[in-house]
């Protein structure tokens, strides 16, 4: 296991982390964008250092990012 794939991990993880906060705090949309982030990170270390694990994670990240932005969306109306 080399830092690439060590540093993708830790990306797509906090970038769950990033989603899990976000879709239990529904005060704005700041912090999913950095979890999109992360979680694309993760997905781009884990896609060039092969490994499997945290390109999933990556995507998962940003899946859960983008469905915590659409619930925050919906649940705040625009002001």
């Amino acid at each position: 296991m080399d830092l690439r794939s060590m540093v993708g991990g830790a990306s797509g993880l906090l970038g769950v982390v990033c989603a899990v906060v976000g879709i239990f705090i529904l005060e704005g949309v700041s912090i999913e964008f950095p979890g999109i982030i992360l979680g694309a990170l993760g997905y781009y270390l884990g896609l060039t250092s092969q490994d499997r694990p945290g390109q999933i994670l990556g995507i998962v990240a940003v899946v859960l990012n983008v469905f915590s932005l659409l619930i925050s969306g919906l649940a705040a109306p625009p002001q």
